[in-house]
């Protein structure tokens, strides 16, 4: 790139009316996408009580048109308006001699060979088997994978899997007779005249396995709903390493290793043949369902996936600088994470769930913490709702309904971080941690809530 390439020349940067070639869209878009899909079912024994089934199948999804850099390719142009810049004077006539080329806009761009839409392959083999008592089991291995995942290319946090093409090589700010954190980073970048230049293209992936079983019942007066899943979900989960996409895989946020439901409903019998007090006790429906989950990834749900690394301004020992990733890594395109000296989930207190003593700071230049921590999974979530109703008929078309519903039904509160207690603070002084309470739950949530209602059906 010629040194001499203004800011409003943009010089790199190709659309389609700087040359033809370009499609309008800055990228070529397919004409086809093909989404086979198959599956098949077997009566194992030809009596109907045991089949397996199977299948797998491609969904193609389609996201909203990439507009990130855009602006330039449409010839938009920008200044910033001030009193001073007008004379005090905000009127059209006053506006119209604005030179609105004066400031350059930040570019970005989408990937010309890229004409991929993200698509979710999903697959499921399962097996059905009659059981006594009127009831079905299902064992099952379920599961999907998501590929080309886009991102929208401008570096912002819902765009974990940004690509930067711009990035500054690690170690490029040691060693340059300063401090690293008072230095220019966009003097270090491969492509001069620009800073970052996050390009839009779809490198994300994500994956989801799990053993399923389930069983049910249907018959008679009660129905019965028993089902586990003991699964993991798998993705991009952050963009903390900007070289190597790959580092930046680990569980998703959302993910729940363990998950146990009880869904049931139960025609209460009648308690008495008199016929007015029956209209009263008999016929009513008493239905409810529990639910048990393990906890979520901490990691993946804390600030920065690091846990808001606080150092409070430490330096570096035998210096006046202070630890970043700058001054460490010698670049701002890696985040700087702790070192992990110990399984940070062993030798926990009560109600404690990470061990604070695991993690250190990284001090010397080139160390660093892992760029996704392991998995570390929190409180356990538990919750009963309970409903008992019953229908009076109005009529042949109408019924009068009165329900009573208790939402955490045995008011049972559970622990919780709730946004605390997951800040990793140092001490600058001595380097040791100063959040006491880190990992370790400080107050539950939740409480029981129990409401009438009464309801026409017309």
């Amino acid at each position: 790139m010629p040194t001499s390439c203004t800011a409003l020349e943009y010089c790199g940067f190709l659309w389609h009316k700087r040359d033809p070639s370009v499609p309008l869209g800055g990228f070529p878009t397919r004409a086809l996408f093909y989404q086979p899909r198959f599956g098949m079912a077997y009566d194992l024994f030809g009596n109907g009580k045991t089949v397996i089934r199977g299948g797998w199948g491609r969904f193609y999804f389609h996201c909203g048109q990439f507009t990130n850099g855009l602006d330039v390719a449409a010839g938009v142009q920008t200044t910033t308006v001030s009193p001073s810049t007008v004379g005090g004077n905000l009127y059209a006539s006053a506006l119209d001699t604005l030179n609105v080329a004066s400031q350059a806009l930040s570019p970005a761009a989408v990937d010309s060979k890229d004409d991929k839409q993200p698509f979710t392959d999903s697959y499921s083999f399962t097996i059905d088997q009659r059981t006594p008592w009127s009831g079905l089991l299902e064992l099952g291995y379920v599961g999907n994978s998501t590929q080309d995942i886009p991102s929208a290319g401008n570096g912002g946090s819902l765009n974990i899997n940004t690509k930067n093409l711009n990035l500054v090589p690690v170690g490029a700010m040691l060693n340059q007779g300063a401090d690293p954190n008072t230095l220019n980073a966009n003097s270090f970048r491969p492509l001069q005249g620009f800073s970052d230049l996050y390009i839009a293209t779809n490198n994300g992936y994500a994956n989801y396995n799990a053993l399923q079983a389930t069983w049910v019942r249907t018959k008679g007066r009660y129905t019965l709903n028993l089902n586990y899943t003991f699964g993991k979900g798998m993705g991009i989960i952050g963009n903390y390493d900007q070289f190597n996409l790959n580092n930046n895989y680990g569980v998703l946020a959302a993910n729940r290793t363990h998950v146990f439901n009880a869904a049931y409903s139960v025609e209460l019998p009648n308690f008495t043949r008199n016929k007015i007090g029956g209209g009263f006790v008999n016929g009513w429906q008493l239905s409810g369902i529990t639910q048990i989950q393990s906890g979520a990834n901490l990691v993946a749900n804390s600030s920065g996936g690091n846990f808001g690394l606080a150092l409070n301004s430490m330096k570096i020992p035998g210096t006046a600088y202070n630890i970043s990733n700058v001054s460490i890594l010698g670049t701002p395109d890696l985040q700087l994470n702790p070192i992990l000296t110990c399984n940070p989930t062993s030798g926990l207190a009560h109600n404690q769930y990470i061990n604070p003593n695991c993690f250190a700071v990284p001090t010397t230049p080139g160390a660093n913490g892992p760029a996704v921590i392991p998995a570390i999974y929190g409180p356990a979530f538990f919750n009963t709702d309970l409903g008992l109703y019953k229908n009076f008929p109005i009529g042949e078309k109408r019924k009068l309904q009165f329900r009573f519903d208790g939402y955490n039904f045995l008011n049972h509160p559970l622990w919780s971080f709730n946004g605390s207690n997951l800040t990793l603070g140092f001490d600058p002084s001595t380097g040791k941690i100063n959040t006491p309470n880190f990992g370790t739950v400080t107050q539950k949530q939740g409480n029981r809530v129990i409401q009438m209602a009464v309801k026409f059906y017309f």
